[in-house]
C-alpha cells in the first residue's frame, strides 16, 4: 500500500463512520417517530412552561461554566501561562461550539486558536485533545458511579463495577508513570515524551465532569413533560444514569452534536415516556444546550481575547554564582530557575509536585515560598521543598507548612581539613591501604571520557542502573564543569569521583568504580578533592546527605528511616562519610500539608530510583550577583543510626 493510501484511508474512515452511524440511527428512529409526531413539535414545544425554559438555561450556564474548568486544568498542564479567566471562558466557548458542530478535536482547537490570539495552533490542538480524552475518561468514572449509586439500567451494573475497580489502578499508574517515553516504542521517537496529568489535575477533572454532566442532565430533566401518567414518570436520580449513558453513546459515535445515537439511546432506555413527549424534550434540550450557546460563540469568535501569556520562569545559563553547588543537578533532571524581582529558587517538576531544591538562590525564603506556591498552582502541582536548611524550614513551619527532618548533610571546611586528628584515624588507615596498593590519584584536566564510560558501565553491571533525580548520572556534557578526581591502578582507570562546583562550595556527586578498585581508593579520591578545594580557596565541601530519622521515638519513623538508609546504600554510606569527621547539618522537607509532604517524598523516591532519560535544563538567560543567604537555625531532631 502506498504512503498516500496509508494516509488517506484513516481520514476516510474517520469521516465515513460517523456518517454511517448517523444514517443507521436515522433509520432506526424512523420506526419510532412518525411524520405526525414531527409536525406536532411546535405545538408541543409551546406547552413547555417558561419556568422550565429558564431553569434549563440556568442549569446550562452552570454546566458550561464547569466545562470551562477543563481548559483551566489543560492550560496548567501545558504551562501556557494564559490567564485563568481567559482559558476558562475560551474552554466554555470552544466546547459549546464543538459539541454542536461535531468533530470536536478539530472544531474545538480552531475555536481556541481563534479566540486566544497568542495560543499557537499546535498548542490549541494539544489542549483540545487533552480536554477531549480526559473528559471521556472522567465521563466513564462519573457514569459508573452514577449507575451504581443511583441505580441505572441493570445491564450497566457490571461494566460500572469494572470501571470503578480499575480506578485505583489507573490512579496508581498516573503516580508511578507520570510520563511516557515514546522511545520505548521506537528509537525514532527518542526525546518525545507524553506528560500525564497529575493526580490533583485528574481529581479536578473528575469533579468538573461530575458538575458538568449532572447539571446537563438536570437541564434536560426540567424539560421533560410533567403531565404524563404516574407510571411513566421518572425522578431526577433515575434519569441521571440514563442521560449519562446516552451521552456516552453520542461521544463514541462522534456524529455532529451526537445526533442519532443520543436520541436512540434515550428512546431505548425510556420506553415508559411517550415518544412525542420525549422527542419534544430532546428538541428543547438541543435548542437550549446546543444551539443557543453555539450561536453566542459564533458571535464571540469575532472578538478574540488577544491574551498575552503571563511571564514565565527566568532561566539562567549556569549556577556558578549560586550559594549551593548541589543545585547543578537541575542541568540534568529538567529543572529550572524560578525567579522574579525579589527571589530566585531552583525548581524541578516531579510528577505530582513542583519541588524546590534546597534554599533560595537569592532573596528570602518567605518570598520564594510564595513564588513556588503560585508556580505550582500554575502547573497543576503541589508545592514541595526538598533538602532545605533550618532557616527555610522554620519559615515554612511559621507559614503553616508541614516540615520533616529527612537527611543530614556532611560538610567539611577545606581550609581547616587536617588528617592528623583522632577523629580521622580511620581515614588515615584507608589512605595508607590505598597508597600501599599503588593507586595513583590525580585531577582530570582533560577527562578520559571513554575510560570513564567503561567504569560507569562496569559499575552499573555490578550495582544496577544509576540513580537519578537529585543524584547526577554519568554524562560528559553534565560533568564537563565538575571537578573530577581519577584513580589509576597499573595505568588503568579503576574509579573516579566528581564534585559539582560553584564559587562557594563543592558537592560530591558521581562516584564510580570497577571491581579492581583497591581498598581505600574512594577515601583517597575524596581526600584529594578536599585538598584541591582548599587550594582553590573554596569555603565548603559537601559530601552530600544521608537519610535521617524524623522522630526516633516512633516505630513508624524508625522503620521508614531504616528502609531509606538501606535503599540509599546501607549504613556503610554514613560510615564512609563519617571517616572524614564532617559536621552534620540537618536538611528538611516541607509542604503545605502532610499528604502533600508524603506525595513529595514519594515523588523524590520514584525519580531517584526510576529516573527517566537524562534531560538537559531549559535554555537559560543570565542572572548574576547571587548572594549566599545560607544560615543555620536549629530545629530539634536526631540522626538516623
Amino acid at each position: 500500500m502506498s504512503i498516500t493510501k496509508q494516509r488517506v484511508l484513516p481520514k476516510t474512515v474517520r469521516a465515513v463512520v460517523p456518517l454511517a452511524v448517523l444514517l443507521g440511527c436515522g433509520y432506526l428512529l424512523s420506526t419510532k417517530i412518525t411524520l405526525d409526531t414531527v409536525m406536532a413539535l411546535p405545538a408541543q414545544l409551546a406547552h413547555i412552561t417558561w419556568q422550565a425554559w429558564v431553569a434549563s438555561v440556568a442549569l446550562t450556564v452552570i454546566s458550561l461554566w464547569a466545562v470551562g474548568r477543563y481548559d483551566g486544568v489543560a492550560h496548567a498542564h501545558f504551562a501556557t501561562r494564559i490567564p485563568n479567566h481567559q482559558a476558562r471562558w475560551t474552554g466554555s466557548m470552544a466546547i459549546a461550539l464543538a459539541q454542536t458542530l461535531g468533530f470536536g478535536l478539530f472544531t474545538g482547537a480552531v475555536a481556541r486558536w481563534r479566540i486566544l490570539t497568542d495560543l499557537s495552533l499546535p498548542k490549541a490542538f494539544q489542549i483540545s485533545a487533552f480536554v477531549s480524552l480526559s473528559f471521556v475518561i472522567s465521563w466513564a468514572m462519573v457514569t459508573a458511579l452514577a449507575s451504581i449509586v443511583l441505580k441505572g439500567p441493570n445491564w450497566a451494573f457490571w461494566p460500572s463495577v469494572g470501571v470503578l475497580l480499575a480506578a485505583p489502578v489507573f490512579a496508581w499508574l498516573l503516580f508511578r508513570f507520570p510520563a511516557f517515553e515514546f522511545k520505548r516504542l521506537s528509537r525514532r521517537f527518542d526525546g518525545v515524551r507524553l506528560q500525564f496529568p497529575t493526580l490533583r489535575s485528574a481529581g479536578a477533572l473528575l469533579l468538573w465532569a461530575k458538575m458538568d454532566t449532572f447539571a446537563a442532565a438536570a437541564a434536560f430533566f426540567v424539560l421533560l413533560p410533567t403531565d404524563v401518567a404516574p407510571e411513566s414518570a421518572i425522578g431526577l436520580a433515575g434519569f441521571i444514569p440514563v442521560f449519562l449513558l446516552a451521552l456516552g453513546a453520542a461521544l463514541i459515535s462522534n456524529t455532529p452534536g451526537g445526533v442519532g445515537p443520543f436520541e436512540l439511546a434515550l428512546f431505548t432506555m425510556l420506553p415508559q415516556i411517550p415518544v412525542d413527549a420525549l422527542l419534544t424534550s430532546i428538541v428543547a434540550f438541543r435548542l437550549v444546550y446546543y444551539a443557543g450557546p453555539a450561536a453566542c460563540v459564533l458571535l464571540a469568535l469575532f472578538i478574540p481575547f488577544g491574551a498575552k501569556p503571563r511571564q514565565g520562569p527566568y532561566p539562567i545559563p549556569n549556577l556558578s554564582d549560586a550559594p549551593n553547588s548541589e543545585l547543578g543537578v537541575i542541568k540534568q533532571n529538567g529543572g529550572y530557575i524560578l525567579a522574579d524581582a525579589k527571589s530566585a529558587i531552583a525548581v524541578w517538576p516531579t510528577g505530582q509536585t513542583l519541588t524546590a531544591l534546597c534554599d533560595p538562590i537569592v532573596g528570602d525564603a518567605q518570598t520564594a515560598i510564595i513564588a513556588l506556591t503560585a508556580e505550582a498552582r500554575t502547573t497543576g502541582r503541589m508545592p514541595f521543598i526538598y533538602k532545605c536548611n533550618s532557616k527555610t524550614a522554620l519559615i515554612a513551619r511559621a507559614t503553616g507548612w508541614a516540615v520533616m527532618h529527612i537527611s543530614d548533610d556532611a560538610l567539611l571546611t577545606p581550609a581547616l581539613f587536617n588528617l592528623d586528628t583522632p577523629a580521622r584515624r580511620g581515614l588515615r588507615r584507608k589512605l595508607r591501604a590505598a597508597q600501599k596498593s599503588g593507586v595513583m590519584i590525580q585531577s582530570a584536566t582533560n577527562p578520559p571520557w571513554t575510560q570513564m564510560a567503561h567504569v560507569d558501565a562496569a559499575w552499573q553491571t555490578a550495582h544496577g542502573s544509576a540513580r537519578g533525580g537529585t543524584m547526577g548520572r554519568f554524562c560528559p556534557d553534565y560533568l564537563s564543569d565538575h571537578f573530577i578526581a581519577l584513580a589509576f591502578c597499573d595505568d588503568d582507570l579503576v574509579a573516579f569521583a566528581t564534585f559539582q562546583r560553584c564559587k562557594y562550595e563543592w558537592c560530591l556527586d558521581v562516584m564510580r568504580h570497577t571491581g579492581r578498585m583497591p581498598d581505600g581508593t574512594m577515601h583517597a579520591l575524596v581526600t584529594h578533592a578536599v585538598q584541591a578545594a582548599a587550594s582553590a580557596q573554596i569555603a565548603r565541601v559537601s559530601l552530600a546527605a544521608t537519610p535521617a530519622c524524623p522522630d526516633p521515638s516512633r516505630a513508624m519513623f524508625r522503620w521508614a528511616a531504616k528502609i531509606a538508609v538501606t535503599r540509599a546504600g546501607g549504613p556503610g554510606l554514613r560510615q564512609f562519610k563519617s571517616a572524614f569527621a564532617p559536621s552534620w547539618q540537618p536538611r528538611y522537607a516541607a509542604a503545605q500539608n502532610q499528604p502533600s509532604l508524603l506525595f513529595g517524598l514519594a515523588d523524590i523516591a520514584r525519580e531517584v530510583h526510576h529516573p527517566v532519560q537524562i534531560e538537559p535544563a531549559f535554555p537559560r538567560a543570565a542572572i548574576h550577583n547571587f548572594h549566599n543567604v545560607d544560615e543555620n537555625y536549629e530545629l530539634a531532631s536526631q540522626h538516623a543510626s
